[in-house]
């Protein structure tokens, strides 16, 4: 019986070294459903060693093989991994109710997930746009803000209104894909021309067609209502 005992707090101490420190999620308010991780991290602390196959479109995780075509991924392309993909490939999920956070684990090793808020800068001396999500910073790219002070500086929310295809109504018909409101006609949008120096009527613009389409994910990643903070510095 002690003998019992005394392997039950060896494997719990052998768990509990192996347990990673938590992991913050990244979710997104359009696609395919999450919350997802960073794979290369996730896989990490699973104790994994993944195999990517970019000719064929494949990852192998635990001897498992996915497609990359849909999975999601940073503008710089790291791939995000779904906590559904994470079990497919051998991992158990337990928790998710209430205040208890999800926890991922596979043969002693476990980690838990932090699902935190989103908020978003757009710093315009800088010319730079930030997005976190609790304090993993999921977004940061070159901008082109309004002339003069035509970008208003403030505390905003992002929406309500948000367009995957939108065509200003003040300035010619231009396509401004991946729209969202900031406030009143002011948005954040993709556009074709993205100079680091103020250039638009007031919008802010973000890189589309170039940089891994950060206009694309912002768009796909901020819920409405997300805090948005436009400084000057």
């Amino acid at each position: 019986m002690k003998t019992t005992f005394l392997a039950f707090l060896l494997l719990a101490s052998i768990s509990n070294c192996l347990a990673g420190p938590a992991l913050e999620a990244v979710n997104f308010a359009l696609g395919a459903r999450g919350p997802f991780l960073p794979m290369a991290e996730a896989a990490k602390r699973l104790g994994w060693r993944p195999r990517l196959d970019e000719e064929k479109g494949t990852l192998t995780l635990n001897k498992k093989t996915f497609s990359t075509e849909k999975m999601r991924s940073f503008v710089d392309g790291r791939i995000l991994i779904s906590v559904a993909d994470l079990t497919n490939a051998g991992a158990r999920v337990r928790g998710g109710e209430g205040d208890n956070p999800l926890k991922i684990s596979f043969v002693g090793r476990s980690f838990k997930i932090i699902q935190a808020a989103k908020r978003a800068e757009i710093n315009l001396a800088e010319q730079r746009l930030r997005a976190w999500e609790g304090s993993r910073l999921v977004l940061e790219s070159r901008i082109s803000s309004g002339r003069g002070r035509s970008t208003p500086c403030g505390e905003f929310e992002a929406g309500p209104y948000k367009a995957r295809k939108h065509y200003s109504s003040r300035y010619n018909n231009a396509y401004m894909p991946f729209s969202v409101q900031v406030t009143g006609n002011i948005f954040i949008h993709g556009f074709s021309s993205v100079p680091q120096y103020p250039a638009s009527a007031g919008c802010i613009r973000l890189p589309y067609l170039t940089d891994g389409n950060p206009a694309q994910f912002f768009y796909e990643w901020i819920d409405r209502g997300t805090p948005i903070v436009i400084v000057k510095e």
